[in-house]
């Protein structure tokens, strides 16, 4: 009987240990998923520019262009994205020019460079099927400079 409850023991531990690295696969693929959105959102939309105000030696984005695209490659990679069902993805958008000005941030060097950060927040279910872990929220962001 001895023999029987260790096994069982040993049993149990093993698959919660299946289980979890199942469901850590499914986390890290969907971390990497909207990072790579993240990233496609903030390089697409920051092609999108004024020409007007360039024209005129001011670097301007087309901010509704640039939000419209981020709109068109979320609404089509929901198709691939390793998310549960029923997951929604929502998005932050800033744009940093010479219309809205800059963060004069320290790791940056405080310089005045035109960037499109894009932050995506996907809501799901909860990822893990083992009771003592909960993640239901994944937030990722990327942030695309233009050269100087």
């Amino acid at each position: 009987m001895k023999v029987f409850i260790v096994f069982m023991a040993v049993f149990v531990i093993n698959v919660s240990f299946l289980s979890y690295h199942g469901d850590i696969g499914r986390y890290v693929q969907s971390r990497n998923f909207l990072k790579a959105t993240a990233e496609e959102c903030a390089a697409g939309a920051a092609l999108y520019y004024d020409c007007d105000a360039y024209g005129i030696g001011e670097f301007r984005f087309s901010y509704e262009e640039g939000r419209r695209y981020i709109d068109y490659i979320l609404e089509n990679g929901m198709t691939s994205a390793p998310l549960p069902k029923g997951s929604s993805i929502s998005y932050e958008v800033i744009f940093q020019d010479d219309h809205l000005g800059y963060d004069d941030e320290p790791e940056h060097g405080g310089s005045k460079v035109p960037s499109v950060t894009v932050t995506l927040t996907a809501r799901t279910n909860d990822l893990f099927a083992l009771p003592f872990l909960e993640v239901t929220e994944i937030t990722r962001a990327a942030r695309y400079e233009l050269p100087q």
